[in-house]
C-alpha cells in the first residue's frame, strides 16, 4: 500500500480484520486528519490544543503531521514522552522491548523508539493506529514500531504479549476527557477507560514485571498505594513521579518494578540497537 508498510500493522492481512484493513486503506487514500498549519481550526474545543502544537510535536510546521478530534485532548506533550521514555531507558539500559498500550496517536510510542529498538504499540481504533504510523514517520522512526489493533482487555485475557519478553510495559490511558479536572481527587477505579487500575495493571504484570503509567494529576494516591499491596505484597513500591512543563504539572509518572525505585541511574546512549526485521508475534 502506498506509503504504508502493512507489516507494522500485526496481522492485519488475516481474513478476521479485513475490516480494519479496508478502513486503513481508505483512511491513507484519503489522506485523513492531516493538520494543515495554515488553517486555523474551527472546532473551538480543539483551538486551544492547536495553538500549543509544537508542544505535541516539535516537527510541526516541517513534517506532515496527523490527529484525530479525539487525539488534540488525549496526546501526551512531546517534553512529558521524551522525559519518560528517557527516564526508564536510563533505569533499564539493557532492554530493548516496550509494550505501549493505548498508543493513541504515538506521543509516546514515538519517543520510546527513539531510545528503544522495538516498541509495540496497541489501540482499539484504527484511525489512531493509521495516525501514530503517520507521525512516527514523520519522526523517522516506523521502522522500531509494530502496531497491533485490539481491545486490550481481551488481548490481555489471550495472553497475547506475554511470550515477546517486554522488558517494560507502558500505558497512559483514558481519562475521560479534559473533564477529569472537574473532580478534587481523580478514583482512578471507576474513572480509568477501560478499566479501573486494579485489572489493568494485574494484566500489565503478567506481561513484564516492569510498568510506568501516565496517570492525572489528581490521581488518588491512597488508592494506587492499596492497590500496589493487593497486587504485590505489603512491602511492594510504586515509585510516583509530578511531571511538569515549566511551572505546569501535566500529570503523574507512576512505576513499578525494583529496578524504577533502586538503581543507579545509567547515562542515556543515544545509540539505540538496529530494529528488528521481523516480528516474533
Amino acid at each position: 500500500m502506498d506509503q504504508v508498510d502493512l507489516g507494522r500493522f500485526v496481522h492485519l492481512t488475516k481474513h478476521k480484520y479485513r475490516k480494519q484493513l479496508k478502513e486503513l486503506k481508505r483512511l491513507v487514500r484519503e489522506d485523513a486528519f492531516r493538520v494543515d498549519e495554515s488553517t486555523k481550526v474551527s472546532d473551538k474545543s480543539v483551538y486551544k490544543y492547536w495553538t500549543q502544537r509544537k508542544s505535541i510535536f516539535s516537527v510541526f510546521g516541517g513534517k506532515p503531521l496527523y490527529l484525530t478530534r479525539e487525539l488534540w485532548f488525549s496526546i501526551t506533550p512531546e517534553a512529558v514522552a521524551r522525559f519518560t521514555a528517557q527516564f526508564i531507558r536510563s533505569c533499564l539500559p539493557q532492554a530493548t522491548t516496550v509494550l505501549d498500550v493505548f498508543c493513541g496517536g504515538g506521543g509516546n510510542l514515538i519517543q520510546f523508539a527513539m531510545f528503544f529498538p522495538t516498541v509495540y504499540g496497541v489501540d482499539f481504533s484504527m484511525e489512531h493506529l493509521y495516525c501514530a504510523y503517520r507521525n512516527a514517520k514523520a519522526y523517522d522512526v516506523e521502522d522500531r514500531i509494530w502496531l497491533k489493533y485490539g481491545d486490550w482487555n481481551r488481548l490481555a485475557r489471550k495472553g497475547r504479549f506475554e511470550k515477546l519478553g517486554v522488558d517494560c510495559v507502558f500505558a497512559s490511558p483514558p481519562w475521560g476527557g479534559p473533564n477529569y479536572l472537574k473532580r478534587a481527587v481523580f478514583d482512578v477505579e471507576t474513572q480509568l477507560e477501560p478499566l479501573g487500575l486494579r485489572e489493568m495493571l494485574k494484566g500489565f504484570l503478567r506481561v513484564s514485571s516492569n510498568v510506568a503509567m501516565f496517570l492525572p494529576r489528581n490521581s488518588n494516591l491512597s488508592q494506587i498505594s492499596q492497590i500496589t499491596r493487593e497486587l504485590l505484597g505489603e512491602g511492594a513500591k510504586c515509585k510516583v513521579l509530578y511531571v511538569k512543563i515549566g511551572p505546569y504539572l501535566k500529570g503523574i509518572l507512576c512505576l513499578w518494578g525494583e529496578p524504577f525505585y533502586d538503581y543507579q541511574c545509567a547515562a542515556v546512549d543515544e545509540e539505540v540497537p538496529a530494529p528488528k526485521e521481523e516480528l516474533d508475534y
